[in-house]
């Protein structure tokens, strides 16, 4: 039995019709799977390259900030009830906030990923240490650290907020029990 093409251009009158082999199925089957996974793997690409990855963005723009030569600030050397205030007002009510001896220097508001974020400055012994508060979006680890250069990340979430506090990497074990 022979098979004719239907896309194929008729005979001209008084020729006999032009008789093809069928494609073999699996030329169909492997040209298919072929562009499938070409459309997945440049889709995946895509993405990748359009939207940058935002896994620690909180430690990242902590540690920026933390080496701001001259920031503005909204509060400069709040009082521990001015600073609560600003604080609910900024990023909640519930929002943690450094205990202890700790002298405030000065604090500001973010915007981080399109979320408000509390930036504030505090003096630990003789260390200068940057904190930020945020509500935490997505799931991210409940305790993370970085060390970059000089300076040492340490963020963690309590409740539904992701504080990170950023200090000289050489006295770290100093700075760092003051936020346990």
């Amino acid at each position: 039995m022979k098979l004719v093409e239907a896309e194929a251009e008729g005979p001209v009158e008084g020729d006999d019709a032009q008789v093809t082999p069928p494609r073999p199925p699996h030329r169909r089957v492997s040209v298919s799977l072929l562009l499938t996974l070409t459309v997945l793997v440049g889709t995946v690409v895509a993405i990748y390259l359009a939207f940058p990855a935002r896994h620690n963005m909180l430690l990242t723009i902590a540690i920026e900030r933390h080496r701001d030569t001259a920031p503005a600030w909204d509060l400069v050397k709040p009082t521990e009830p001015e600073l609560r205030a600003w604080v609910i007002g900024v990023v909640g009510k519930d929002a943690p906030l450094p205990r202890g001896p700790l002298a405030v220097t000065a604090a500001r508001g973010l915007a981080v990923l399109e979320r408000r974020a509390a930036l504030i400055e505090l003096m630990v012994g003789a260390d200068r240490v940057t904190y930020l508060v945020a509500h935490h979006r997505g799931m991210a680890p409940d305790r993370s650290e970085r060390v970059d250069g000089d300076v040492r990340a340490i963020a963690w979430r309590i409740g539904k907020y992701t504080c990170v506090a950023v200090g000289p990497d050489a006295s770290a074990a100093t700075w760092r029990a003051a936020f346990r």
